[in-house]
């Protein structure tokens, strides 16, 4: 173990391929600023500070630009397609070959994600032996998020896309941040079981919870003290409050 309490050997894979549609400002969206830093480095920065010891970082769309924001001290993956974040972990896994170990997953368009949860994150994983961990957070409007599915016990189940979920399922709260600690061995064997049978035709990493689910695997959640830490930027009004909160305009509440 490190000082950090984190592993010695825990890399991270950052998944920054997205075009970012929804922005529609034709921006390469890992590499748009929040407050003059890069939200692919913001995230970064915090997967190091908990104790991450190796980034490598699937890129696609203006991939060019992408490289240049974050800049060489990452390994870089090319995702040719953007069919999926499944997909783009899939395109990392040849650089994980014989690590048996905790991976960190994240997606790069969280801006405001604190260290703090992310040392909480891979704590929760160690200590319970998982096969999966995730970081989860409540929102009143949750709108385009996935959904976390619990059983009556209040395990977790599954996430369930906000396209492809149910009125009863959409009203649930309870969303997936998307940021993950898994064994590697799990996660890239479960990914070999993902397939694309949804609304958006493309390959989800979301659905790796529900198949370690359904092997009877475990799956643990950790529920961030202040969801907006958990805030993706898909939109122009979501940077826009990110950029509000990160400024100290806006409390991380």
């Amino acid at each position: 173990m490190s000082r950090s309490g984190a592993p010695v050997d825990l890399p991270a894979i950052i998944l920054a391929a997205g075009k970012g549609t929804r922005m529609k400002t034709g921006e390469a969206k890992a590499a748009v600023p929040v407050n003059g830093r890069p939200m692919a480095v913001r995230v970064i920065d915090a997967m190091r500070k908990a104790g991450a010891t190796r980034m490598v970082v699937v890129v696609g769309h203006r991939a060019d630009d992408v490289c240049a924001a974050i800049g060489d001290d990452v390994e870089y993956v090319v995702q040719e397609q953007q069919i999926g974040t499944g997909d783009a972990v899939r395109c990392a896994a040849p650089s994980f070959a014989g690590h048996q170990g905790p991976v960190l997953v994240a997606h790069a368009d969280i801006p405001l994600l604190r260290e703090a949860d992310v040392r909480r994150l891979v704590q929760r994983h160690l200590a319970t032996g998982a096969a999966a961990t995730m970081l989860t957070a409540e929102f009143q409007e949750p709108g385009s998020l996935g959904r976390v599915m619990r059983g009556a016990d209040g395990r977790v189940v599954g996430i369930v896309e906000a396209r492809d979920a149910t009125p009863e399922q959409l009203a649930i709260k309870e969303i997936n941040v998307a940021v993950y600690c898994f064994q590697a061995p799990h996660l890239f064997d479960a990914l070999a079981q993902v397939n694309n049978d949804n609304a958006q035709g493309q390959y989800y990493l979301t659905d790796v919870i529900g198949i370690l689910v359904g092997r009877g695997q475990q799956v643990e959640a950790v529920t961030m003290e202040y969801p907006h830490g958990g805030l993706g930027v898909d939109t122009v009004e979501d940077l826009a409050r990110a950029q509000s909160i990160s400024a100290g305009h806006e409390h991380l509440s």
